[in-house]
């Protein structure tokens, strides 16, 4: 597998698990929302809290980090 697909393999895996925790708390806290406003208030603020991929290619191979919003501390994956 390249490590470009790896690294947007990883990013939805955890852009999906962010989306329904989201989801779930916003619908928890207000239970006679709008599934339409729902949907996209869960989407805008897990695009937000998603990390930030980047390939940056080595001498070595490829090396994929991600990067929060709200951390200073890169990740590096291999």
């Amino acid at each position: 597998m390249k490590t470009s697909t790896k690294a947007g393999l990883y990013v939805f895996l955890i852009f999906a698990v962010i989306y329904v925790i989201v989801r779930f708390s916003i619908q928890a806290i207000f239970p006679d929302i709008n599934q339409m406003v729902l949907a996209v208030a869960s989407a805008v603020i897990t695009v937000i809290l998603t990390p930030q991929r980047r390939v940056i290619k080595k001498q070595s191979g490829d090396q994929i980090q991600l990067k929060w919003l709200f951390s200073k501390k890169i990740i590096v994956l291999k």
